[in-house]
């Protein structure tokens, strides 16, 4: 008599859940390029007209202007704050349904944060690096060589357009764990929530103006991503899957 005996499954894997959004390579690898290049477009356009108009380009006055530009920086929060929404509210009951764990979701959502912060960050470095050796892409034309982005200091845009992105997808993920807990209450809550949060701590901060440091913002941010993450966490570990 021959004994049959079956191998335990095994549950999927963080990696597995980020191969899992990953199934949209398109939006999520193609969105980012687009939307910067029409930021450059509109960079150029801008650019030409100020030119038009009498600006002298290279000048004092053209450098400080066009370092002001912080288009770049504006444009990619609302793509990837719908995104972080979506990698929660869409895929978790999918991740659900095909083996995932609600610990191993999360993981595998912010393990796909954490590459779509990487991937673009690399994107940024590599237009930093041609508009430097471009002399501003031939037009001293400013785009990524800007003053929120460290005005050409690659370690400054590397750490900002990390963070920044990182932020973004995962208090969007916050939200989207809070719906899919709590309904329509969960987002306003969690706002309402947030919004007291940053005026008792802009209170006690505000003494403390005069000794703001930039990496102040840098710490903060990355408080707001720990906490996020965990809320994904709490809220998913108990919710339903719709």
């Amino acid at each position: 008599m021959t004994a049959l005996t079956t191998a335990p499954r095994r549950g999927a894997a963080p990696t597995d859940v980020l191969r899992l959004h990953f199934s949209q390579r398109a939006l999520l690898l193609r969105t980012p390029p687009g939307i910067m290049l029409v930021v450059f477009a509109l960079t150029v356009i801008i650019a030409i007209i100020f030119w038009r108009v009498g600006s002298v380009p290279g000048s004092d006055e053209w450098v400080q202007n066009s370092r002001s530009n912080a288009a770049i920086f504006w444009a990619l929060p609302g793509f990837f704050g719908w995104l972080g929404v979506q990698t929660v509210s869409l895929t978790f009951p999918l991740a659900l349904s095909l083996g995932s764990t609600r610990r191993a979701f999360v993981a595998g959502t912010v393990l796909t944060h954490v590459v779509l912060s990487l991937y673009v960050t690399a994107m940024l470095l590599v237009l930093l690096a041609i508009e430097l050796a471009t002399g501003h892409w031939f037009f001293d034309i400013y785009m990524t060589d800007v003053w929120i982005l460290g005005a050409g200091n690659p370690l400054q845009l590397a750490v900002t357009a990390f963070l920044g992105t990182l932020f973004v997808l995962s208090v969007g993920g916050a939200f989207a764990a809070s719906w899919v807990r709590f309904g329509a209450l969960g987002p306003m809550t969690l706002a309402a929530v947030s919004v007291i949060s940053l005026g008792i701590v802009a209170i006690f901060l505000i003494p403390l103006a005069a000794l703001f440091q930039p990496w102040w913002i840098a710490l903060a941010a990355g408080v707001v991503i720990v906490l996020a993450v965990l809320a994904q966490y709490l809220f998913l570990r108990r919710a339903s899957v719709r």
